[in-house]
Parts: C-alpha cells; sequence; structure tokens
C-alpha cells in the first residue's frame, strides 16, 4: 500500500530547515529518484514558524529505504541543528 510522509519542524530559522531539505530533495530524489518514489513537496507555514517536508511512496519499504540511506540521515542531522522540535507522521494513501 502506497504511503505518504509527513516530518515537520518547527523552528525560527525556517530558511536554513528550508535550505537543507530542498537540497536533499533536489540532489538525491530530483535528480536520481529512489526506487518506489512518488513526489516531494516542501512545506512552509503561514505564519512562518514551521516547516515540512512532505513525500509519497510505493510502500512503507520503499520509505524506509530512504529513511535508512546516508544522504537523508545527513540532512537530517544537518536540520536538527536549525530546529526546536520535529514530528514525523506515515499515513496511508488510499
Amino acid at each position: 500500500m502506497a504511503v505518504a510522509y509527513l516530518l515537520r519542524y518547527k523552528t525560527s530559522q525556517p530558511s536554513d530547515i528550508l535550505t537543507q531539505l530542498r537540497a536533499y530533495k533536489e540532489r538525491e530524489l530530483d535528480r536520481s529518484p529512489r526506487q518506489g518514489f512518488r513526489l516531494a513537496r516542501l512545506l512552509t507555514a503561514a505564519d512562518g514558524k514551521s516547516v515540512a517536508f512532505y513525500s509519497e511512496w510505493d510502500d512503507a519499504d520503499a520509505l524506509e529505504d530512504m529513511r535508512d540511506s546516508v544522504p537523508w540521515e545527513a540532512c537530517i542531522d544537518l536540520v536538527d541543528v536549525h530546529a526546536d522540535g520535529s514530528e514525523e507522521t506515515v499515513f496511508e494513501i488510499d
């Protein structure tokens, strides 16, 4: 079953987080998409206090492969420096 992954960061520095997430998306997903990848979007809250990474995958295994990758872990390590907190959720897509 297809899944959607939402990773949301609370932050007072949204541009720093967006820069890291955008670099990951363009370098890793747009140029050489992983197997099972469908789409990714970067979202900024209207109040500017949170940033989200939204992606869709063919199944939970494809998502897990991405989350276990070295480029993703490096991106998350850099983003965590600028985040006040984070929350992640995986949704099933009907």
